[in-house]
């Protein structure tokens, strides 16, 4: 899951961290209870996909607590493959289809799914649950490549140093302190608004 793991270390959009136990577990548990690891899996891309539709929709992440892994999923993959110039709608079903294979997989054999009292003998073997967690990081990978892309832009404090120079200048503080730094760190949505303002501005002069 190396590349799941890179591409979740990356982004610095969402908070992802909570995904690391997950991806340890999959890896961790590959040869001794594949079972655990797809179950695992489908969790992952559970997750995901919720992600997808509450940073895109606004969806509360609680709407979604009694919705089936299929359909989550290919609602997420089909806002996720906006502004790309295409939507296929037919990968998004064929893709949905595999999800939900990995779903049934987890409500038939998985060992903690449902509360069973007891762990049972194993159904799926390495190898298998090789293949499902390679479709999992590629799956994951690439949704959350493209939520990156999609979602409104990050702003960084580093990125704007000719606005921060003239928030300085136009406003002096004592102690070395920079009212851009402060402004930023204390009201980031302030900052962000007059960043915004700046840049119109700056837009207009050069016309």
């Amino acid at each position: 899951m190396e590349k799941l793991k890179r591409e979740i270390h990356r982004t610095k959009r969402h908070n992802l961290d909570y995904y690391q136990s997950h991806l340890d577990l999959i890896e961790n548990y590959i040869e001794e209870k594949p079972d655990i690891s797809i179950e695992s899996c489908k969790a992952v891309i559970e997750g995901i996909s919720k992600l997808a539709l509450h940073i895109l929709l606004q969806e509360p992440l609680e709407t979604h607590k009694d919705e089936k892994l299929q359909p989550i999923f290919k609602r997420a993959l089909v806002e996720l493959q906006k502004g790309r110039g295409f939507s296929d709608a037919d990968l998004c079903n064929r893709l949905g289809n595999v999800v939900q294979y990995i779903g049934q997989l987890r409500n038939d054999h998985g060992d903690i799914s449902h509360g069973r009292a007891s762990l049972k003998e194993q159904v799926n073997d390495a190898d298998f649950a090789e293949l499902i967690t390679g479709i999992t990081e590629n799956l994951g990978t690439y949704m959350l490549k493209r939520l990156d892309y999609l979602a409104e832009p990050i702003t960084e404090y580093d990125d704007n140093t000719d606005f921060n120079t003239y928030l300085d200048e136009l406003n002096p503080m004592p102690d070395n302190v920079l009212y851009s730094k402060a402004l930023f760190e204390q009201w980031p949505i302030t900052y962000d608004e007059q960043l915004g303002d700046y840049k119109l501005q700056f837009e207009a002069d050069e016309e």
